[in-house]
Formats: structure tokens, sequence, C-alpha cells
């Protein structure tokens, strides 16, 4: 008898656990709010979640590769991508914190998806834009710090896995601070308070904070007024591939629907046009990516801008094939209406369009005074 060949199990692709592990899912993360850990865990292990780390020396290829796979997911599924998403910050906050201590302890678990978690940023994003408070304040103890407040969603939770957030010090509130908290930890509560039209299998809770200790070694910026302005850029980068992978799911999905799609083809949205406004997009994305990094307010309201232009498209997108499939899409259960829900949400994450658009709106505000005041200088001049 010959030698008996030993079959070698082909590496998890992206692609191929989308394909064959997560689209059975997609339903029940749908309807029943499933949260997918196991495939965020198999994600992972693919590598899903380390391209954009440093010390792959990728440069701006990092980023790029982070969203190609996240499009991938949110072609099937954005609840699933937005998990991807709030990992993915995981890593980025964690690759970049100034303290090195909570890197070496948690990065490779967190890129690898042995250890998930989400990011606890939307509060302090619209914090530094001047449209909420900040919900967390923290007192200097022993080793660390005491944190009390609550942020009332933060996903991608359970358990034992972490978020960051940013707390301010009571007796120096100008001082702000960005640290890991855990699911949880003492302190640490979560609750589901509430129901969404979609995304319910996120691990989104609200996150009950009472006296919790912070160590030292869990800070990741004794100066978040600095840090923030080197994340935010990669924290709203990265959101593209929620955006993209509505627009290519809805493409997708109106060339599936045969003579019926044929008979579209006078609507004003059509396959081929969100495929050539999504490459476009890409374009733009990968140019942001050259300056990731780039604290400079500019270059962020440039990334803005690309985030809305994404919010816009995964919108028309999903509109669109909701159009194309007419009384079928107004179903209970057809895959055109969890789409067009699902692109609703991709408008209104922090940043959300309307915050997007009051950073803009200050802006142009900014660029007018300069020449307001230059006209009223002359014009008391001359009298």
């Amino acid at each position: 008898m010959g030698e008996t060949a030993t079959l070698v199990p082909r590496p998890a692709t992206v692609i191929s656990i989308v394909t064959e592990e997560l689209r059975p899912l997609v339903r029940r993360i749908d309807t029943e709010g499933l949260y997918p850990a196991g495939i965020l865990r198999r994600l992972g292990e693919a590598g899903a979640f380390a391209h954009h780390r440093r010390d792959r020396v990728k440069g701006s290829r990092g980023i790029i590769d982070a969203i190609a796979a996240m499009t991938e997911v949110g072609a099937d599924c954005l609840s699933t991508a937005f998990c991807v998403w709030c990992q993915d910050a995981l890593v980025w906050y964690l690759d970049r914190a100034d303290n090195p201590a909570p890197r070496e302890r948690y990065l490779a678990a967190v890129a690898a998806g042995r250890r998930l978690g989400g990011t606890g940023l939307s509060n302090p994003m619209k914090f530094f834009s001047g449209l909420e408070p900040l919900a967390l304040k923290g007192v200097r103890v022993a080793g660390g710090y005491r944190v009390t407040g609550r942020l009332p969603f933060v996903s991608n939770l359970d358990e034992d896995h972490l978020f960051a957030s940013i707390f301010a010090l009571e007796d120096a509130p100008e001082r702000k601070i960005m640290a890991l908290f855990r699911g949880g930890q003492d302190g640490v509560s979560l609750a589901r308070n509430a129901h969404f039209i979609a995304l319910e299998g996120t691990g989104t809770y609200s996150t009950l904070i009472r006296h919790a200790f912070v160590a030292n070694e869990d800070t990741l910026s004794d100066d978040a007024d600095r840090f923030v302005p080197r994340i935010r850029q990669g924290f709203v980068l990265l959101q593209a591939g929620m955006g993209l992978g509505i627009a290519r799911g809805a493409a997708r999905l109106m060339r599936s629907d045969g003579a019926s799609g044929r008979r579209a083809a006078q609507l004003p949205l059509g396959p081929d046009t969100i495929e050539t406004r999504a490459a476009a997009l890409e374009a733009r994305i990968a140019a942001h990516a050259e300056s990731a990094e780039d604290p400079d307010r500019r270059v962020f309201l440039e990334v803005l801008r690309t985030r809305l232009d994404l919010s816009w498209l995964a919108l028309e997108a999903a509109q669109a094939a909701m159009l194309q499939f007419g009384a079928r899409a107004y179903l209970v259960g057809s895959e055109a209406a969890r789409r067009l829900r699902e692109a609703q949400f991709v408008a209104i994450i922090t940043p959300s369009v309307k915050h997007i658009l009051a950073e803009l709106a200050k802006e142009e505000a900014d660029a007018v005074k300069p020449t307001l005041h230059s006209r009223l200088n002359h014009l008391s001049q001359s009298i």
C-alpha cells in the first residue's frame, strides 16, 4: 500500500470566515441579538485586527488592510463589522499609548482576538468637539485613580472585556487621563437598558462606573488633550470599513436580483455607480492613511469630510437596494431592509453626520473671522 497523503488544513482567511462561518449567523445576529464572539476570535486568529500594529512595518498599508478586512465583514453583516471596528480601535489606542505598560500587557492578546473589547470614546470625542460634558471624573489615590460616571453606550463588551475612556480629575479638571477599564471589575457594571432597531448583537451596554480603581499601569496617557489628536484620525478612518461594507453589500444584493434588477435600470443609483463611488472613496482613504497620526486639525477635518461622504454613500446605496426590490424589501426579514437599518447606524455613530457637520461649520466660521476682522479694521480706519 502506498502512503496516505496528509491533508494540511487551509489557514482561515477573513473571506473564508465570513462566507463559511459568519454568513449562516447573520439573521440570528440581526433578529436575536446574537453577539458573534466566536466569529471575532476567529477573525483575530486570521490577523484581521493586527494589520495596523506599528511593529508590522507596513506604514500606511496597515490601516488600509485593516479597513479592507472590515469591509469584507461589513458587506455581509454590519453588526460584526462594527465589533471589528471596536476591536481595531482598541488596538490603535494600545499600540500608540504614551504608557508602555498596557501595551506590553494587552496589545498582543487584543490584536490576536484572544481578548475582546470596545472603544469607550464616544462621549470624550463629543466632549472635545464641545457637544457634551465629559462623563467620567476621577480622583488620585495611591497607585492610580478612583473613577466615577456613566457611559450610555459602549460596544463589543462583556464581562472581562476591555474598554478605554477618558476622565477629568476632580481637583484639576483641566487635566484629563485616558485609561483602560474592564467589564465586571469592581465598580464597573454593565446593563442593557435599551433595544435598538439594528445592531442588537454588538455587545452594547450602558456602563456604570462607581469609584472603580484604575491602576497607573492601565493608564494609556496622562495627557489626553495631547494624546487624542494623535489617535482621532485612526479612530475615524478605521470606520471606513463599515460604510464601504454597506455600499458593497448593497451593490452585490442589487446584482443578485436578476431580471428585476435589469428592470430597475432607470433608478438614479445602480450597483456600478455605487462601486465607482466606493472606489473613489478608497483612494481618498489611502491618501489619508499616509498621515493617520498627524495631530493637525486641518488634516483631521479632511478625514471628517471623507467620513461624511462614506455616510452618504452607505445611506444612498441601501436606499437604492430598497427601491430596486420594492415591496419585497418591505417584508419583515428582508435583506434590503436590514441593510437600510444598518446604513442609518453608519450615519449616527460617533462622529455622526450631525457631529461632523457641526465641526465643519465651526471651521467655516473660523475662516470667516479673520476676513470679518480685517474688514471691520479697515472700516474703523477709514472713518
